[in-house]
């Protein structure tokens, strides 16, 4: 006969054992609240709505001190990376800031030197003339046309080819006019067309509607220097239409084509100033008069040396 002692279970055997009992009572009566609720809330919704807010106040608070160490953790991480990152921001504003104060100085010496030279040559440039203050009242981004609508009509002097210039740069121009309203062309449209000066360059182009939110540059004129992204473009005042000087974008991608970040968008602009175009050229305007001589075939019967005929005025385009 066998005579040997059955084994002991040792303590850790036990410990697991009675782990998995109590993982199995728990995960048990979890389920058997799921199902518990769900019969409740087909059976009496408002009372599982009631009971569903009496878990969730119960749940709240202890899971929000549950929380407390974690959430604190994470801020004591963010003062931690805002510190470290602070020197480094408050080094760089302070080198741009030195190179701000610099370049303002230059440009008030040059404002200085170009007043001036205006004073002294009596320099004549055409002035600005404000039309109209109106409100944009919607701004359309069809497949075909982009455009906009202002509250502004031909009783307030506005008529079509009028720049529109909003706070933050050039908005468009005025295509249709009726009496108390006006459709803009934006110049995200693929008919826009605008003359523009590169501020760091100097060079000229055009900037052209895509109808999609970036711009494009093209027909650049100037001396040959890469471009690169942040350069400001402003109106050149070429054509007549646009006063020079307006914001127009910025480049975002310098590599061809050039792309480029509107300055202003219609949605944001609120208030615009429809000004009168830059340079307008009178449409009745007519070429100077000269006396020429009439042609045999022209002069009367009967003699005598004919008067000399004067050609009808013809309008400029």
């Amino acid at each position: 006969m066998d005579w040997t002692p059955p084994p002991r279970r040792s303590t850790a055997m036990r410990r697991e054992q009675n782990l998995a009992l109590v993982s199995a009572v728990v995960s048990g009566a979890v389920i058997a609240t799921g199902l518990l609720l769900i019969v409740i809330a087909r059976v009496n919704p408002d009372g599982a709505a009631r009971m569903r807010g009496f878990m969730l106040d119960l749940v709240t608070p202890v899971w929000s001190v549950v929380r407390a160490p974690f959430d604190g953790v994470g801020r004591a991480a963010d003062w931690a990376n805002d510190y470290a990152g602070a020197v480094d921001r408050n080094r760089r504003l302070e080198a741009e800031l030195g190179a701000a104060r610099a370049e303002l100085q230059r440009a008030a010496a040059d404002r200085r030197v170009l007043t001036t030279l205006k004073r002294l040559d009596k320099l004549a440039e055409p002035t600005r003339t404000l039309i109209s203050t109106a409100r944009i009242v919607s701004a359309t981004s069809g497949s075909v046309v982009r455009s906009a609508m202002v509250a502004a009509g031909r009783r307030d002097g506005v008529i079509a080819g009028l720049p529109v210039i909003g706070a933050d740069g050039l908005i468009g121009r005025t295509i249709e006019a009726g009496s108390i309203s006006a459709r803009v062309l934006l110049l995200t449209d693929p008919a826009s067309r605008i003359p523009v000066i590169i501020e760091r360059t100097g060079q000229v182009a055009l900037v052209v509607g895509t109808n999609r939110p970036a711009l494009e540059m093209r027909d650049k004129v100037g001396a040959d220097l890469p471009l690169r992204a942040g350069d400001r473009l402003v109106t050149s005042g070429d054509g007549g239409v646009f006063p020079p000087g307006i914001p127009v974008g910025t480049i975002i991608d310098p590599q061809e084509p050039v792309l480029v970040r509107p300055a202003a968008h219609p949605v944001g602009a609120a208030y615009v100033r429809i000004e009168a175009a830059y340079m307008a050229i009178a449409q009745d305007a007519a070429l100077p008069h000269y006396d020429a001589p009439v042609p045999i075939e022209a002069r009367r019967s009967g003699g005598g040396s004919p008067a000399p005929a004067t050609p009808p005025p013809v309008p400029l385009p």
